[in-house]
């Protein structure tokens, strides 16, 4: 099973987040921060979302040079 990523930041997930979603920033993922995922198999499947799609394609380039090999971008939450 994926793991559903909200790449918003704390203050929008707080106020709306799909369900079984962790949250860790794009500004997080920019700095190298990315929290649950720095043990994680580089081969984990990981689905993410933003407002528009716009920042979880940013995280899922910059995922993708991190080493994990499937990363999906899923869009908006509202497209969930």
């Amino acid at each position: 099973m994926p793991l559903l990523i909200d790449v918003r930041t704390p203050e929008e997930f707080a106020e709306r987040h799909a369900k079984g979603a962790v949250n860790i920033p794009l500004g997080d993922i920019e700095s190298g921060e990315i929290g649950t995922l720095k043990d994680a198999p580089k081969e984990t499947s990981l689905d993410l979302y933003c407002r528009s799609g716009s920042r979880a394609g940013v995280a899922g380039s910059l995922l993708t040079t991190f080493g994990f090999t499937n990363v999906r971008n899923l869009g908006g939450l509202d497209d969930l």
